[in-house]
């Protein structure tokens, strides 16, 4: 077998983004060309890193191993060979069946294809998963270091420190790709204030969803000055009053609030050209939005696939009209979200 890239490689890397994520999926797939692969790709990078963090296979010092491992073969400008040899043992460290272990097997098909695009994407994403990576050692390194069951980050600004290197660095991936076309480059300046935000908002909404789900595996990123103040026992998660859910998504949808109106700001730096960029943009944007209000409204975590599907002719139309998702936005903010 060669190092090449090859069309079943390619396919691989298709049909496993949307069993590792359903919602990225849903606006990866809407890109075109050589936009298309080198989003697919680093988002696959990125989520392999992800699994190294989320695993609950691994402690924190064999997930810092792992993530040290890992982000050595993004260092240095190696070629293929030297990346995949260096990937190999990567695979074996925990056994598990999953869509995201699954990905983390077949890593070098990843590897390979990464290799298929241009050099100039190579340079953009290797910098920014040896960051991510390094971010995330930073957070294992607290956890071990604090001895403690649960890790629950401190403040706000600590929150927000995690949310740039998990998903915050993904946004500075995507407007460094984006800028290599023409029509985009010229609203670079502008872009980088907001490309950071844009990120931090998926996260934080991601995070105010199952926060649930990630105290169970040892993790608050709800943080400690938010729980004191509602009187909230993590060992008790699963017994909150009403009183005290409703303190912890009041006090956290204005700071969500403040990047989701930066990532409106985003949105409408890009051109009207680019209609696949802006779905791209405007899918997850509209999600987010829309699944923040359904947690106010006390009526779930997640959009039904009627709801997605309505959402995806709205982003659709959206992408030709700033001013109707603007409306749409500020709608929803106004009704549930102030």
């Amino acid at each position: 077998m060669t190092d090449n890239a090859r069309e079943e490689d390619w396919e691989y890397c298709r049909n496993i983004l949307p069993l590792v994520s359903r919602t990225f999926a849903l606006n990866i797939g809407q890109l075109e060309g050589d936009i298309f692969k080198t989003v697919l790709l680093g988002y696959l990078l990125f989520r392999i890193a992800d699994t190294f963090e989320d695993t609950i296979y691994q402690d924190e010092k064999e997930k810092i191993a792992d993530l040290e491992d890992f982000s050595a073969i993004f260092k240095g400008n190696k070629d293929l060979p030297h990346r995949l040899k260096l990937y190999e043992s990567l695979k074996f460290r925990w056994k598990e069946n999953s869509d995201e272990k699954d990905l983390i097997e077949n890593g070098h098909i990843v590897l390979r294809c990464y290799f298929d695009i241009q050099d100039t994407y190579r340079r953009i994403i290797d910098p920014l998963i040896v960051e991510t990576s390094e971010g995330m050692i930073k957070f294992q390194k607290q956890k071990l270091q604090s001895n403690k069951k649960i890790f629950q980050l401190a403040d706000i600004k600590e929150l927000e420190d995690y949310c740039y290197y998990v998903a915050g660095i993904v946004g500075k991936m995507l407007t460094k790709v984006f800028c290599q076309r023409e029509s985009i480059k010229e609203k670079r300046s502008e872009l980088e204030n907001f490309r950071v935000h844009f990120g931090i908002a998926l996260q934080l909404t991601n995070i105010i969803k199952d926060y649930k789900k990630d105290i169970a595996r040892g993790w608050c990123y709800i943080p400690l000055t938010i729980t004191e103040k509602h009187n909230i026992e993590l060992n008790k998660i699963e017994t909150l009053s009403q009183k005290q859910i409703q303190g912890i998504i009041k006090d956290m949808i204005p700071f969500i609030i403040t990047y989701l109106d930066s990532a409106l700001r985003y949105i409408k730096l890009l051109p009207l050209s680019e209609r696949s960029i802006r779905i791209f943009c405007i899918i997850p944007f509209i999600l987010g939005y829309r699944t923040l209000a359904k947690i106010a409204k006390m009526e779930g975590n997640k959009l039904t696939r009627e709801e997605v599907a309505v959402i995806m002719k709205q982003s659709d139309a959206y992408a030709k009209s700033d001013s109707s998702l603007e409306e749409d936005y500020l709608k929803i903010r106004e009704k549930y979200l102030s």
